[in-house]
């Protein structure tokens, strides 16, 4: 029971969303450089506020139209407004959901690691502290 009371302190601790926040702006700001590709992160606060990353709202729609662009299917005949697609083109995007799929598994298996070695290393210190 206590774990769980420490646990929904640091979820709603307006320090810690601070410091994460900041860290994913950090982030976005390095793939966007280090990449040279265009990034934009949208961030909604504890109380419902959103942010954004760049701050110039015209580079994040720049960034959020180019997304609903590739989200939208290409037209190949005029008179049908969905396209048909290929046997070919329909596995190969079967297959990259299904890597795209396996690579979101593995990162999640990697953040709750490293979740439970920050709480392991805090706990750690605290026995520290009490001998």
């Amino acid at each position: 029971m206590a774990d769980e009371d420490q646990s929904k302190k640091k979820t709603n601790n307006p320090k810690s969303y601070q410091v994460r926040k900041e860290c994913i702006k950090r982030k976005s700001m390095e793939l966007a450089t280090l990449c040279d590709i265009k990034v934009c992160t949208v961030i909604t606060g504890p109380n419902g506020e959103l942010q954004t990353w760049p701050d110039n709202l015209d580079a994040c729609k720049e960034v959020l139209d180019l997304y609903s662009q590739n989200l939208k299917p290409e037209k190949k005949h005029k008179e049908s407004s969905t396209p048909i697609p290929e046997p070919e083109e329909e596995q190969g995007e079967k297959d990259l959901l299904t890597i795209v799929e396996s690579k979101l598994v593995a990162v999640n298996r990697r953040i709750r690691f490293l979740e439970n070695k920050n709480v392991a290393l805090a706990d750690k210190g605290k026995r520290k502290i009490i001998e």
